[in-house]
């Protein structure tokens, strides 16, 4: 738990964005702020290792924000940012690959 906070803090500063500063909390809390005060809800999940899964939430304005959680409730920002863009499930209409 201690990396993860201090990988949380390191990339706080390096982000440099208001999500940053929330940090570490109880998810529940964490998810409310952010469908609160940025808009954005969960768009996926993923697992970890056995005590910690990871989240990534979303908004309509294009402002995304990564959640890993502990197996404890606990859950750090990990990194935020903007212009968060789906990738189109035809990959296709990307074109011809290298």
């Amino acid at each position: 738990m201690r990396k993860i906070l201090l990988a949380t803090v390191f990339l706080g500063f390096m982000i440099g964005t208001s999500t940053a500063a929330i940090q570490c909390g109880p998810h529940l809390r964490m998810t409310q702020v952010l469908a609160s005060k940025y808009s954005e809800a969960p768009k996926a999940i993923g697992t970890v290792n056995q005590a910690r899964f990871m989240e990534v939430y979303t908004a309509k304005s294009g402002s995304w924000t990564i959640l890993i959680t502990s197996a404890d409730g606990n859950s750090c920002i990990v990194a935020a940012g903007q212009d968060w863009e789906d990738v189109p499930q035809d990959f296709s209409a990307l074109g011809p690959r290298a």
